[in-house]
């Protein structure tokens, strides 16, 4: 700005003398004339100096230094030290050097310009600047409130809670995460229950087979004939069975459980293939029980967890086993939507209240008139297998009024093309051995 403000002077002063630059006097000294002052009040720091054709100081404004600013042919800005002082020097000539003019301003008075400036604006960018702190600070604190509020209510919430976080007066942005931590808080009251449930069931059912296990035992210890012990160490060995059975399922359960949203997994699994290796598992013991089992094949594939599906799947044919006559068939279809896997029987088929109850944990039908030998969990799993896949299970209709359970699972993949027709269930057996999970 100081600069800027010295080469419009000189343009000025040029401007005057570059018509009277031919009638230029130059004085012998070679000092120039120095320009009276007009008017005293109004001195302005920028002095300047006036050449002539042949570089002789002509005239000086009042103020200016005797010695000149710059050399004669010195042109645009430079630095100048007069007597001590120091300058800050604009040169600029006319044509043909007909008159040269220096424009000056002592660099002394430049730093005190700009020291006053710097006060002038300080103190009121100053004040701005803690008016400005303490808006931003109250309005901070008006709109940050509702946060504090709503951090305080999710510390005080309790584990047993079931009630979402009252997010009133948050603003519009963070309803979104107000909405989403309600549902967050909804799946870990869920989690709790399904544990705590899951847990208390448990502990309540495995103290039956612990009983019988602990009466065995002691028949056995007391028994002094040979026939007694072999038949309290058989039902001690079936009572640990029942036992591990459970212990195997609430485990598989509670892994389950853990999980969240409605897919497990993205392999693609083969359920016509995995059927079929599970049937195989099951043939053994269907032989020792007398019973046939008759598949379908199916080759369409759906996006899972091929474990959690094995076992749903060798769930549905444990229970069949267990209450079949003489027949079971499993058949695998598809649709355009979805992989349907039933599994029948000939049994005795579902009551109105085992239609109501079969999903429950711990739920065990009848079996020849008295409660089933298995945990109760079986079909549990199968309907939790099926949420965590986006699917569902419903009881269906069985062989010659038995029962069926039905396992729906949504495809999302395209349907490969079948390696095997579809055969009908009559037509097809298979072979295998293996244990089921209860």
């Amino acid at each position: 700005m100081f600069d800027a403000a010295l080469d419009h002077t000189a343009h000025a002063v040029l401007a005057v003398v570059r018509n009277e630059a031919s009638e230029l006097t130059e004085t012998s000294e070679g000092v120039g004339f120095e320009l009276a002052v007009i008017d005293k009040s109004n001195q302005n720091d920028i002095v300047y100096q006036v050449r002539g054709p042949n570089g002789v100081m002509v005239y000086r404004s009042h103020g200016a230094p005797i010695k000149p600013l710059a050399g004669a042919h010195d042109r645009g800005f430079g630095v100048a030290r007069i007597g001590g002082e120091e300058f800050r020097v604009f040169s600029l000539a006319t044509e043909l050097d007909a008159a040269t003019i220096h424009v000056a301003q002592p660099m002394a008075r430049r730093i005190e310009l700009m020291h006053a400036s710097v006060a002038r604006l300080l103190v009121p960018g100053a004040a701005l600047m803690i008016a400005l702190v303490l808006v931003v600070a109250l309005t901070v604190r008006k709109v940050t409130r509702p946060l504090v509020r709503y951090a305080a209510a999710l510390d005080d919430l309790v584990v047993e809670t079931d009630t979402s976080v009252d997010g009133t007066g948050l603003p519009t942005e963070l309803q979104s995460v107000s909405r989403a931590i309600d549902r967050l808080l909804a799946k870990v009251h869920e989690s709790l229950v399904h544990e705590r449930t899951l847990t208390a069931d448990a502990a309540h059912e495995l103290r039956n087979p612990l009983a019988a296990m602990r009466l065995q035992a002691q028949i056995a210890r007391r028994s002094k004939h040979r026939p007694e012990t072999d038949c309290a160490l058989a039902e001690l060995l079936t009572a640990t069975d029942r036992a591990a059975r459970m212990v195997d399922s609430i485990l598989a359960l509670a892994r389950l459980d853990a999980r969240t949203g409605v897919s497990i997994g993205d392999g693609e699994v083969d359920i016509g293939h995995l059927m079929q290796v599970i049937v195989s598992e099951f043939t053994a013991t269907a032989e020792l029980r007398g019973i046939r089992m008759t598949t379908s094949k199916d080759d369409s594939a759906v996006l899972g967890d091929e474990d959690a599906l094995a076992i749903a799947l060798r769930n549905l044919l444990n229970n069949a086993l267990r209450f079949a006559r003489t027949t079971v068939a499993v058949d695998v279809v598809h649709d355009e939507e979805r992989v349907t896997v039933t599994v029948r029987d000939d049994g005795p088929g579902f009551t109105a209240q085992s239609k109501r109850r079969a999903f429950h944990r711990f739920f065990r039908g009848l079996e020849e008139g008295r409660a089933s030998d298995g945990a109760g969990l079986g079909l549990a799993l199968v309907l939790r297998v099926a949420q965590l896949h986006g699917g569902s299970v419903e009881i269906v209709q069985g062989i010659g009024g038995g029962g069926g359970v039905a396992l729906h699972l949504p495809i999302r993949l395209t349907h490969r093309s079948s390696r095997d027709p579809v055969q009908d269930p009559a037509s097809s057996h298979v072979a295998g051995r293996g244990q089921g999970c209860v």
